[in-house]
């Protein structure tokens, strides 16, 4: 009986490539804070082969981000948003409540 080609599988588009990019990483440098050869970074990036939780943590991590963000957020769009977004979250409750304010300041003096 003759062999059954199989359809190639596709994946999912993640933002890794944008996020190494939007870090001002190489793939070689990136490969290295992942611990995984570049070449197999770089077929992860153009969905050739997939990801693993495991290499999203530590790409999180690489990047400064979050998991979700390298799967959904394309940081070279939305890159300052996401970044006054992480630095709220790690803001004290006081230290939010004085960025909030001055951003709502800015916004009614430019109005």
């Amino acid at each position: 009986m003759p062999a059954v080609k199989k359809p190639r599988r596709t994946w999912r588009k993640t933002f890794l490539k944008e996020w190494r990019l939007y870090r001002g990483l190489s793939q070689e440098q990136a490969s290295l804070r992942l611990d995984m050869d570049r070449s197999n970074l770089s077929r992860v990036e153009r969905a050739e082969i997939p990801y693993s939780q495991g290499l999203l943590e530590a790409a999180a991590e690489a990047y400064a981000c979050e998991p979700w963000d390298l799967l959904n957020v394309n940081p070279l769009v939305e890159g300052e948003v996401i970044d006054i977004s992480n630095m709220l979250k790690n803001a004290s409750p006081e230290e939010r409540a004085e960025i909030i304010g001055f951003a709502k300041g800015r916004l009614k003096a430019a109005n």
